[in-house]
């Protein structure tokens, strides 16, 4: 049985749903596949790590225990404020190794930002949230970015994988699991999380939401 590696770094003040709801989405993969797992959420230790929602999460494996292995996935999530994980030389020099040759390289939200920081995304078509983009464009960090136009879900660019805002972890996700495995186990995954989005308000992009709506979240 072919064991698929992901591994989802973690950081002071990373985003809840970012990091925990693509792990548990992704945690469904055996169920449905053929595929054996290893998903961890790693550090450099595995002290506790609190979040941008000051919940704690607990890495499952180090930084050092892969020194030896290639992943199948590098996903990278995101946070209000990613300094936690630029301002991080440890972090940022895993996130570059296995970035270098990782199968698929990955990240939700303002993730991207972390990879752009690390030259993972130059000459790549990315995206990020939509407010980063409106406030703080990738190709401010690294010109060679190609950032798309627009506020798409996600953007899949050869083994680069980048997604919007928080909501969108799930479908770059589900988009994910169907790359890593076919598309029959990604649609089992998606019924067993009953994923069938029928949002109450049409607010959720930027490019359709109330004028005081958007005057509000944007500031």
């Amino acid at each position: 049985m072919q064991t698929l590696r992901i591994a989802i770094p973690i950081y002071p003040g990373v985003d809840l749903i970012d990091a925990t709801v693509t792990f548990d989405a992704l945690s469904r993969i055996p169920e449905f596949s053929k595929y054996g797992l290893e998903l961890d959420l790693v550090a450099a230790t595995l002290d506790p790590v609190t979040t941008g929602q000051k919940l704690v999460l607990t890495p499952t494996k180090v930084f050092s225990a892969y020194r030896r292995q290639r992943l199948d996935v590098l996903l990278v999530p995101g946070a209000t404020d990613t300094s936690g994980a630029t301002d991080d030389g440890t972090f940022m020099d895993f996130v570059r190794a296995q970035g270098a040759t990782a199968r698929i390289v990955a990240s939700v939200c303002t993730g991207a930002l972390i990879l752009a920081t690390a030259k993972l995304l130059d000459g790549y078509q990315a995206t990020t949230y939509w407010y980063s983009i409106d406030k703080r464009t990738l190709t401010s960090i690294s010109p060679a970015v190609k950032q798309v136009n627009g506020y798409p879900r996600w953007v899949h660019d050869r083994n680069r994988l980048t997604g919007g805002g928080v909501s969108s972890s799930l479908d770059a996700t589900i988009y994910l699991i169907s790359i890593l495995t076919d598309e029959q186990t990604a649609k089992c995954v998606q019924l067993s999380i009953q994923y069938h989005p029928q949002p109450p308000f049409n607010t959720g992009d930027p490019a359709v939401a109330d004028y005081e709506t958007y005057r509000r979240v944007a500031g």
